[in-house]
């Protein structure tokens, strides 16, 4: 893969022309679908896994109802999944929620811990929101790829890779490119000449991503509301073809050729 000179020095529209640049959109695309597709997975597995602990469980135990003190063991199984996946597992189960959603890039070393953690304390009933599990998978995936295929990729190539499969994952949880573009661009202090680079591979990751969110739920039947906050109430969009993402890809090729 030809590199992209995304350094900060960089002039950005010189460097959003050059086909290494165009190369890495195409990259994005395809690491927008796998993430996306990996975090409707994680975000359904969340979902039934809720709804398993707390209302099959308590039934094969004989209960008519979940009983009200139910949560209690529950909450202490929680408690020593998230603590093995802390000591001793690679990153200590994620950064710490009170360094807001800000935090260090995910290697993809850390991931297993990142994904048990996640799973434990939000199926077993900690509050917690997904979208700090799925920032960490997201740009831990996005390492994990660029890695793979290009060991000797420069790091600001690294970074923009792993940006753009954040990106893709919050755009699957709101169902929306627009919001996971403002949220990470306010999380990530992105702006300057940086913005443009990394803004337009992630809005074509996360427009893939919203396309896997629309189609996923028509190819399985399962449910999306019920996985997802479709914060911003748009057009019904029945079903992606093969032909919706080719015209993503294109059309973040053709802007970023302009």
């Amino acid at each position: 893969m030809p590199e992209a000179d995304t350094s900060p020095a960089a002039d950005p529209l010189s460097v959003m022309g050059t086909r290494g640049f165009r190369v890495l959109l195409v990259l994005a695309t395809v690491v927008g679908v796998v993430v996306s597709a990996i975090a409707w997975g994680f975000l359904q597995l969340v979902f039934h896994l809720q709804g398993w602990v707390y209302d099959d469980l308590p039934g094969a135990f004989g209960f008519d109802s979940t009983p009200v003190w139910w949560a209690l063991p529950v909450l202490a199984v929680t408690g020593v999944i998230v603590a093995f996946a802390i000591d001793r597992l690679p990153g200590q189960g994620g950064h710490i929620p009170a360094d807001g959603l800000n935090p260090s890039p995910t290697e993809p070393v850390e991931l297993p811990g990142v994904v048990v953690a996640g799973l434990a304390s939000i199926s077993l009933g900690i509050v917690l929101g997904p979208e700090a599990p799925l920032i960490a998978i997201g740009g831990g995936l996005g390492f994990l790829a660029i890695r793979r295929l290009r060991p000797d990729a420069p790091p600001e190539v690294q970074q923009v890779v792993a940006a753009s499969a954040t990106f893709a994952a919050v755009a699957f949880l709101f169902g929306s490119p627009i919001l996971a573009a403002l949220i990470l661009i306010e999380a990530a202090g992105i702006g300057g000449a940086r913005l443009p680079v990394i803004l337009v591979p992630g809005l074509l990751a996360s427009g893939v991503g919203s396309l896997v969110w629309i189609g996923l739920g028509s190819w399985t039947g399962l449910s999306k509301s019920a996985i997802s906050i479709p914060v911003l109430h748009l057009p019904a969009f029945e079903r992606p073809d093969i032909a919706d993402f080719a015209k993503s890809a294109i059309s973040g090729r053709s802007n970023a050729g302009r």
